[in-house]
């Protein structure tokens, strides 16, 4: 089962039109996987994986006050990096917000310089888990 977690909108995730602006839905799905990682106990990894590609496609607004519905299903583990999907509900409405993926890689810090490594094992095994 993928993962599911809800999060209520505040107002300092709105801009002048009253929407959530467009970076914000990216913190969302970033909270939604720092609870991922809390719930099977890796969440130690998550400051070593920056993330090299992030897209996104907008459905529908989310406002202040809206409950948002995030799901994150895993689509390639690979020995350094993990590449994950994601949808975020308008549970207000009903309607989708917005899809996407994000692309995080494992790294090492060697003396200021960010390096490529493998992932731990049970990183990969908490991605399984909600496949």
């Amino acid at each position: 089962m993928p993962f599911e977690i809800k999060f209520h909108i505040y107002w300092s995730q709105t801009d002048a039109a009253g929407i959530v602006h467009f970076s914000e839905f990216f913190s969302i799905v970033e909270h939604a996987e720092e609870e991922l990682y809390r719930a099977k106990g890796v969440l130690e990894v998550h400051g070593r994986m920056p993330r090299v590609e992030a897209y996104a496609v907008f459905k529908s607004p989310l406002r202040r006050g809206d409950v948002a519905r995030v799901v994150l299903r895993p689509l390639e583990l690979r020995e350094k990096a993990v590449k994950y999907g994601f949808e975020i509900y308008n549970e207000t409405t009903g309607l989708l917000s917005a899809t996407g993926h994000i692309v995080a890689v494992c790294v090492e810090n060697e003396g200021g310089r960010l390096k490529s490594t493998k992932c731990p094992s049970e990183l990969i095994e908490a991605w399984r888990s909600v496949e």
